[in-house]
């Protein structure tokens, strides 16, 4: 880590919020809402394996700040207020979760039901289907980082050296993501076969990387505080792949969970963050109303009342650095 990084993080952003200056970069513009995003919440760091969970101490910690400093109000409200122009007081957020992970339910929804905290669950619908490893691909590719570093790994007629493909020179996770569907599927049944990941994982703990199953989606569902929306059926990126897969997943996804729930899904969280034009208006289409992204990836997305953007949280860093970092993010990603 550069020496300037750790500086700021053991000095600079500690000092920032001890004296709340941090809420300059907050109020300095005119933009209201912020959709901040999260992953999982796990009992014990597991960086080692994933950056996509954060500890439930750190957690907790953003949620009473976050109870403090701000107004929480729902994915579904902030969407009223962007496009109706509404005004509001004070400075507000919203609190979302992508893909499905057991700990949204085990370890997340207690915590943001201490603090009556409105969130939205956005669901890869892969949890609906019957299957022993009940994972998502990209912690299929975690584990095969971690139980075969320094070696040559090989799927199919592709070769990857330090986990970058040969001839594009791309990381395994990349060449995945620009696969067509029926490749991804391939390569990556062929992965966990030829390099015992099924085996492999179930060696770390469950909270780092088991899904929902259906019973448990459904009890996360009929919480008060929480509202579901649709992370895709397969996490496939939606911008790499032909717009009719794209359709049929993102159709198959909206029909499975509202089979599971008896309610409307009506947003959609684009895995990794992935769209184009055509598959923003194939989801209108499907009925998804709601649409958010990462970053803006269309130059007209700014004027696009179907579609807002979101903060993910990092996992990785420090509190005092997460806590800046969010009130920075008004004036580039809020509204």
């Amino acid at each position: 880590m550069k020496a300037s990084k750790i500086i700021a993080r053991k000095f600079i952003f500690p000092t920032i919020i001890k004296t709340g200056l941090e809420k300059k970069w907050r109020n300095n513009n005119n933009n209201y809402i912020l959709n901040i995003l999260y992953h999982g919440v796990v009992s014990e760091d597991s960086s080692y394996f994933s950056p996509r969970h954060i500890t439930k101490e750190l957690f907790e910690r953003h949620l009473k700040y976050f109870v403090k400093e701000f107004d929480i109000i729902s994915l579904p409200e902030a969407f009223d207020i962007y496009r109706n122009k509404k005004t509001i007081k004070r400075k507000a957020i919203t609190i979302s979760f992508d893909d499905g992970y057991k700990n949204n339910l085990n370890i997340a929804l207690p915590l943001l039901e201490k603090y009556n905290i409105k969130t939205t669950f956005f669901i890869s619908s892969v949890l609906t289907k019957e299957m022993e490893l009940r994972t998502l691909w990209a912690d299929v590719i975690a584990c095969l980082r971690f139980s075969y570093k320094n070696k040559n790994i090989e799927i199919g007629n592709y070769r990857f050296n330090n986990f970058i493909e040969e001839s594009s020179n791309m990381s395994i996770e990349n060449f995945l993501k620009t696969r067509d569907t029926d490749m991804r599927d391939e390569l990556l049944e062929l992965l966990i076969k030829k390099y015992n990941i099924q085996n492999l994982i179930k060696q770390l703990p469950n909270e780092i990387w088991e899904f929902l199953n259906k019973e448990e989606f459904q009890k996360l569902a009929s919480s008060n505080i929480v509202d579901i929306g649709s992370h895709g059926n397969l996490h496939y990126n939606l911008g790499n792949i032909k717009i009719e897969d794209a359709r049929n997943d993102m159709n198959i996804s909206k029909k499975l969970l509202e089979g599971l729930i008896d309610k409307k899904i009506d947003m959609i969280a684009y895995p990794d963050g992935s769209y184009t034009q055509n598959v923003l208006d194939v989801a209108s289409e499907l009925g998804y109303d709601k649409q958010l992204a990462v970053d803006y990836r269309l130059k007209n997305d700014v004027d696009d009342k179907r579609l807002l953007p979101r903060l993910g949280v990092s996992s990785t860093t420090t509190y005092e650095s997460n806590i800046f970092y969010i009130n920075k993010a008004f004036q580039t990603k809020g509204f």
